[in-house]
């Protein structure tokens, strides 16, 4: 039977939280009773919970869930579940939460557009863990994790503006490239334009510096084609001769300012009501043949990203003029837009594993903890004090390893958002510090450590580097086996990407093939019975990604282990 105790965050349903026909346990000492260690775990995590009973009413909610939501402590309990979703889908959650009911079972709500209403009406999206809790009378709790993926969601949208971007820069290489003349491929790249960003009005001029002739090729003012008359910038300047001979983008967020017509000489070629204005030179072998004008009737119409693209585009319009063609920018920008891409995505299957290790791996320590609780009445019931001990002793455990396993999850959830300013090393002094930090273990199996001289230096956050370090040189030493002449040697070893290689290798007890890539997962131990909570090398890989690097092993059981992984060079 699970009975649980409640702080002021948390006042739970008597009916729902314990069975009428058993007493309660209470607490023989002053120490504090496990369930309510383990309550003041959950109120403590980082991630939202929430605790509801088959008839969906809040019984337990933890602090961070009354601050992601907009409560006050307490505030929730005694709420029904569905008020915390948007009006318009309580009632479908009721009859999911029903069916739910029938069928529990712990798992991820992924793959679904879920999203959570705050107290003040707000609404944000959410991914939702869900695991059964079965109390001793036989009640069902539901145990729901919620994680907000407001930020997640801006990264998709960022992804998905700089897809269109890169499609728009494909496209308008094909446009430029294919055009019958200069006045169609420009015509055509101002429609592709307006497909991903406001321009109310395009324009093309080209400049001859020796005639000071300005001539427009493209006059798009308002989807109106317009072909004004050339001119001498000299005696009209205007703000085209203030970007041409600046040789620098130039961007007024609002035209109608009363500073920005002090401080440039605007000249009016069409009546628009134009707010924004955008000019870019077109710069082509240090020489600036035009610009390109992009303008908006909005004021602060356009993002830093917006004009570095637009920017990136005039360097091919320029080229284009020229009848070349600027394949070697448009890879580098699809590459960098990849590259994001491909973090989001690895974002989004980092959260799906948090989300499955929350609603999984914590899970165990909760069964144990709900089967010894039962023993421990029995036990006191009948005086059976030896037994209470030893089961108590286990439910101690249970609690003590879910509160390592959420300190690690923290601390992992803590890397990329809290790093240190990186500073140059010597990657040989920062081992050797480390090695001094596990000295009782490398003394306790006798293991003989080789540094080679002469490592390069490496250019990264010192305290991170340490943890590195410290896990795979403790886990060297852990898992020598029956050695006779433990040996662990780390060391330089070649160049990849212009960073240098690192290992860690020993002659220990090696790893099977089918288990390289699991060592690096979370809570994945290959000995269960070893100290740890099994998350060391996970946190390991996340601080070389960090900094830009790789990790990966080579090992074969019974033959040792070499840990290869890659830093910049400081």
């Amino acid at each position: 039977m699970m009975r649980l105790k409640y702080k002021a965050t948390a006042s739970p349903n008597p009916a729902a939280m314990r069975s009428s026909r058993r007493k309660p346990m209470q607490p023989t000492d002053r120490s504090r009773a496990p369930d309510s260690v383990f309550l003041e775990i959950f109120d403590k995590n980082p991630v939202a919970i929430v605790v509801s009973n088959a008839t969906g009413q809040i019984v337990f909610a933890n602090a961070q869930s009354h601050r992601l939501l907009g409560y006050e402590a307490g505030e929730l309990i005694g709420m029904g579940i569905e008020q915390l979703a948007p009006e318009n889908i309580r009632a479908s959650h009721a009859h999911s939460r029903e069916a739910f009911n029938r069928h529990p079972s712990a798992r991820a709500m992924a793959g679904r557009e879920l999203t959570a209403r705050r107290k003040d009406g707000g609404q944000f999206p959410v991914e939702i863990g869900l695991v059964p809790l079965t109390l001793g009378g036989g009640d069902t709790l539901i145990l729901a994790s919620i994680v907000e993926l407001t930020e997640l969601k801006r990264l998709e949208e960022e992804a998905k503006r700089r897809a269109n971007e890169v499609t728009l820069l494909y496209r308008l290489g094909l446009t430029l490239a294919g055009g019958d003349d200069l006045y169609h491929a420009l015509r055509a790249f101002a429609n592709e334009l307006k497909q991903v960003m406001s321009a109310d009005a395009f324009h093309i001029g080209l400049y001859d510096d020796e005639t000071d002739v300005f001539s427009y090729s493209l006059f798009l003012n308002l989807d109106e084609d317009v072909q004004p008359p050339s001119r001498k910038l000299r005696e009209k300047p205007g703000l085209a001769l203030e970007v041409i001979t600046g040789r620098k983008t130039i961007y007024l967020e609002d035209m109608d300012d009363p500073r920005v017509r002090r401080d440039h000489h605007i000249l009016v070629i069409v009546e628009a009501p134009i707010r924004s204005y955008l000019g870019i030179p077109l710069l082509l072998d240090d020489r600036v043949i035009g610009i390109m004008s992009v303008q908006s009737l909005q004021p602060g119409a356009y993002t830093r990203e917006q004009i570095r693209l637009l920017e990136t585009i005039a360097a091919q319009v320029a080229m284009t003029i020229e009848r070349s063609r600027l394949f070697e920018q448009l890879q580098q920008e699809l590459a960098e837009r990849r590259l994001l891409i491909e973090e989001l995505e690895n974002k989004n299957a980092e959260l799906e594993r948090f989300t499955y290790t929350v609603s999984h791996d914590l899970k165990s320590p909760l069964v144990t903890i709900n089967g010894f609780l039962g023993f421990l009445e029995q036990s006191a019931v009948s005086g059976d004090m030896a037994r209470f001990r030893k089961d108590k002793k286990r439910i101690e455990g249970a609690v003590s390893r879910m509160q390592d396993m959420l300190g690690e999850l923290l601390e992992l959830s803590r890397l990329g958002r809290v790093m240190n300013e990186p500073a140059s090393i010597p990657f040989g002094d920062l081992t050797r510090e480390t090695l001094e930090l596990v000295r009782g273990r490398v003394d306790e199996r006798g293991v003989v450590v080789y540094i080679q001289p002469d490592l390069p230096s490496v250019r990264v956050d010192k305290p991170r580097l340490i943890e590195v370090m410290q896990n795979l040189l403790d886990n060297a030493a852990k898992y020598m086996g029956a050695q006779a002449k433990p040996h662990i040697e780390v060391g330089h070893q070649g160049v990849e990407d212009g960073k240098p290689i690192f290992f860690v290798r020993d002659n220990g007890m090696g790893i099977s093939p089918e288990h390289h890539e699991r060592i690096f997962g979370l809570f994945n131990k290959l000995d269960p019975v070893s100290e740890g909570t099994g998350i060391g090398l996970a946190l390991v890989k996340r601080i070389i990604e960090l900094h830009g690097g790789r990790i990966w092993v080579e090992s074969q059981a019974g033959r040792g282990a070499t840990f290869y992984f890659t830093l910049p060079r400081g």
